[in-house]
């Protein structure tokens, strides 16, 4: 049987090369993490090491057991926070590896590859959001892949779910299903009125609607959707949007973006 190149590198019928996937992930929609997950059994990641493991002939399997314990490489961005590092082939790894200048203890670098499912278990461990932050899979590669710690463990756990960092940035398409509501309870009055002394200083929406909004291939709950009548259609958008987002960007509750739609046109939405 023939192979073929995925175009992120690394051979699609390879059941433990996880890099078409990570790279699919990268859209952050829940059916794709759903796809990565399904991989992720047969899967494997590599992890270098900061210092060789006792016992461990470099090229030999070993079983792994319980107590087993690692030392990892950490990644460090320009302002110091420091990310668990992880990667889906060697040759992802070696050139990050040498850019980098690590090596294992005094020597040369070595780096093991655990199945996906405990090199999770194994990130969980170290990323904590307080000394390091997230995991990165194939970092510095065009495949690279964030995830924060809820993710790690709700993958750990084999649940997907949508990654919200990434998925924001991607339209929505026609076929999705969106449930839009009104909100359960009021928004919180801090939020009310910062929309509405931002829209008072625009002066060029007719009214404004707060709904609740929920994606399930994009949101982990619902959120506040901001629906916005302009009085004319040859407002600004883009520069009404981002008056809006700033002014509202400190008042938005759980889980902390807000959907800002112009007569139920997606135009943008506020991070959290």
């Amino acid at each position: 049987m023939s192979t073929r190149d995925n175009g992120s590198g690394g051979d699609v019928l390879d059941p433990s090369d996880l890099t078409h996937w990570v790279h699919a992930a990268r859209r952050g929609l829940r059916r794709d993490v759903a796809d990565l997950l399904q991989r992720m059994d047969q899967g494997e990641l590599f992890v270098p090491l900061a210092k060789q493991i006792p016992g461990a002939a470099v090229g030999e399997h070993m079983h792994v057991e319980d107590d087993l314990t690692l030392s990892p490489h950490l990644l460090e961005d320009e302002t110091g926070h420091l990310f668990c590092a992880m990667f889906t082939r060697p040759d992802i790894l070696e050139p990050m590896a040498e850019q980098i200048g690590w090596h294992t203890d005094d020597g040369a670098l070595e780096y093991c590859s655990l199945p996906a499912k405990v090199a999770l278990d194994l990130a969980l461990q170290i990323v904590d959001e307080e000394s390091v932050m997230a995991l990165i899979v194939n970092a510095g590669h065009d495949t690279e892949l964030m995830l924060q710690r809820h993710e790690i463990a709700s993958l750990a756990q084999g649940r997907a779910l949508p990654l919200v960092g990434y998925v924001r940035d991607i339209p929505v398409q026609d076929f999705e299903k969106t449930l839009i509501a009104e909100t359960d309870q009021p928004p919180p009055r801090a939020f009310l009125d910062a929309v509405e002394s931002c829209l008072a200083d625009l002066g060029s929406i007719e009214r404004y609607e707060v709904l609740s909004t929920f994606n399930a291939d994009r949101d982990i709950e619902p959120h506040l959707t901001l629906s916005l009548r302009p009085k004319a259609r040859s407002i600004d958008f883009e520069q009404v949007t981002q008056q809006i987002i700033a002014a509202v960007r400190d008042h938005v509750p759980p889980p902390g973006y807000v959907d800002i739609v112009f007569d139920r046109t997606p135009a943008s939405a506020l991070p959290s």
